[in-house]
């Protein structure tokens, strides 16, 4: 064992003993202000903190970085090794109040003593040539957290770009660590607040201001009675005396201002740090001290999802802080270590979800090159390729917008003529309904022979007439029944059956001639027909439905077949097929109107059904698109 001379303000030198090893190890404090002053070695050498003789030849002052209730701190030139360090001086003011300066004293071998890479190292320690306390310490640059956050929830774009939460967590999780060696030596930061702490330009993370840390193995200091409130070079005040830390940042008990203060305070206030990283607003959000206080002495609600909802915090994190500010220290983290572990478990995750970020934006890259030889060439096989990449890079992150700005792009500008694929498979859509209408065409034509009673009734005239219609309408339905049946097969077989339906139409004029019945055949054979065939069938179609009301028209005009007689402006229909009986003639009539009627409705009625389960598919497709891509729908949307 070596010992170090302690000086109290009172002058009254004290021994610390310290153990050798690099084990856990504590400071202590026998008088309230006493502090641990660098040693030789030597018990005979050591001696209290005098003034530096060359101090005035060694610094030389430049600029002030900032100043608190306690000290000001300014950045010097150390001229014997040639480097800028921080000097922290106490004020001159508080020179007389012991309390003070040992204090001031006791925060610089504190700090001094923790070596870790997340705290300032000490340099130097003793007194200017006006006797007023110093130390210097390395100068460490880069931002606060409570500058980060400003600057975020202030919307700046290069903060956002600079400080990503995953960037963010990683530096908590080294002040965690920090914090944790701290703990492991017996030190209680109790100051823990976002003002202090830094992220450097180049990652480093540096826990500041040690000025109130309790030490664990002895009593801590004596109330005094009052509470003073000092204000720190972040401009954040700090309590010292009864209640130690920052209002909205200290633990329920520091608030209290009760003597057992353990490290769960630190657990408190590091949980309130990582809820304002997140939440971007601080856990306690009044401005008032004495309203910070009270709410410090109150449960609230620690979830950083509540206080920011459009953050997409996750609620792993959410658990963490809810852990680490609950009310009860017994309910909280045991110690930091815990925290940490949390913490990295959600990191382990959160690497992988950078990686598929990554990931992502490769397949977004890759989407945009191939989208734009899709839109600029019209190339198929490109834009086949961009929907592929889009759907890699939004399977691997949804939230990427290089990849939904694309996705937008290809559903407003689809391709000019329709990809094979596509097009392979409208036609065996196409083929399924004319295999399903196909059933119906057989019983519609064979409905004809529903009429051969009436036939019966009316007495049949011509039998070779009644043979030849039978035959046609038989033909009719076999024709088109195997044309429908085998869509998509050689042409012949659908256009010998469009002929067939046709001519069945015509051969109707035997009954009442070209001018009654055949008319709205010929129209619901038509329609039949166009549902069902393609573009270049239309004119073949059409043609053959007028030819089957002129054929024989035509035939009545040249006198080869007689179905009409005009006599005084009245026209008299000849009997051909069937003997026209009031009765029987009345009710064929209205029978076959009738069914006509029926027909044409079943008919259109079944392709109406038809559309509106595809119509029901494609809007059953775009919600399931924008439930997929919600951004993309509502990028759609604006267009």
């Amino acid at each position: 064992m070596r010992a170090t001379r302690v000086v109290n303000p009172k002058d009254s030198p004290t021994l610390v003993r310290v153990p050798e090893s690099d084990s856990r190890w504590t400071f202590r404090d026998e008088a309230f202000g006493s502090t641990v002053a660098p040693s030789s070695g030597d018990p005979a050498t050591d001696s209290p903190i005098t003034t530096s003789s060359d101090f005035a030849s060694r610094y030389v002052a430049r600029d002030m970085l900032g100043e608190g209730g306690m000290g000001l701190v300014r950045l010097v030139s150390d001229v014997r090794i040639g480097r800028d360090v921080a000097m922290k001086t106490m004020r001159v003011e508080r020179r007389s109040l012991s309390d003070y300066a040992g204090r001031f004293l006791r925060e610089a071998c504190v700090q001094g003593q923790l070596e870790h890479p997340a705290i300032v190292p000490v340099y130097d320690v003793g007194a200017d040539p006006s006797h007023v306390p110093f130390f210097t310490m390395k100068r460490v640059v880069g931002a606060t957290f409570a500058e980060i956050v400003t600057r975020l929830a202030a919307g700046e774009l290069d903060a956002v770009q600079k400080y990503t939460r995953h960037k963010l967590l990683a530096a908590f999780a080294s002040v965690c660590q920090a914090i944790d060696f701290a703990h492991a030596r017996g030190v209680v930061h109790r100051d823990l607040k976002p003002s202090n702490v830094m992220l450097g330009d180049f990652g480093e993370v540096y826990v500041l201001d040690w000025g109130v840390a309790k030490i664990l193995a002895t009593r801590d200091d004596p109330a005094s009675g009052r509470s003073s409130v000092a204000t720190s070079p972040s401009g954040a005040r700090t309590i010292a005396g009864v209640a130690m830390g920052t209002p909205g940042y200290m633990a329920p008990e520091q608030a209290r201002g009760d003597a057992d203060i353990d490290g769960r305070a630190d657990v408190y206030a590091l949980g309130s740090i990582l809820f304002e990283l997140l939440a971007l607003s601080p856990l306690h959000p009044q401005r008032d001290v004495d309203a910070l206080l009270v709410s410090a002495l109150r449960a609230v609600d620690a979830r950083p999802s509540v206080r920011a909802p459009g953050a997409g915090i996750p609620p792993e994190l959410d658990a963490i802080c809810v852990r680490a500010c609950a009310f009860e220290r017994k309910e909280r983290f045991t110690t930091v270590r815990d925290m940490l572990d949390a913490l990295e478990r959600f990191l382990e995750g959160d690497r992988d979800l950078e990686r598929r970020r990554e990931l992502g934006e490769v397949h977004a890259r890759a989407a945009r090159e191939a989208a734009e030889a899709a839109l600029g060439r019209d190339e198929p096989d490109a834009r086949r390729r961009a929907l592929q990449e889009v759907g890699r890079a939004l399977a691997l992150d949804p939230e990427n917008r290089a990849a939904t700005e694309t996705l937008v792009r290809l559903l407003v500008a689809p391709p000019a003529a329709v990809p094979p694929d596509a097009q392979a498979a409208m036609s065996a859509s196409a083929r399924a309904t004319e295999r399903a209408t196909a059933r119906g065409a057989l019983v519609g034509y064979l409905a004809w022979f529903a009429f051969v009673p009436f036939g019966f009734w009316m007495g049949v005239r011509s039998v070779p007439l009644a043979v030849a219609s039978g035959v046609a309408w038989a033909a009719a339905a076999a024709s088109a029944h195997v044309a429908l049946r085998h869509a998509g097969a050689a042409r012949w077989p659908r256009a010998l059956a469009m002929v067939a339906t046709s001519s069945a139409a015509a051969v109707t004029s035997a009954i009442c001639g070209p001018y009654v019945l055949v008319p709205t055949l010929a129209v619901i054979n038509v329609i039949l027909w166009l549902l069902v065939s393609g573009r270049a069938w239309r004119p073949l179609i059409v043609a053959l439905g007028a030819l089957s009301v002129l054929a024989p028209a035509a035939l009545d005009w040249a006198h080869v077949i007689r179905f009409y007689h005009f006599r005084d402006r009245r026209v008299t229909i000849l009997q051909g097929l069937l003997d026209f009986t009031p009765v029987a003639t009345h009710a064929l009539l209205l029978a076959a109107s009738l069914a006509l009627v029926a027909v044409a409705a079943l008919l259109v009625t079944r392709f109406r059904d038809h559309l509106d389960d595809a119509e029901r598919r494609l809007h059953l497709q775009a919600w399931q698109l924008e439930q997929l891509v919600p951004r993309a729908s509502e990028a759609l949307r604006r267009r």
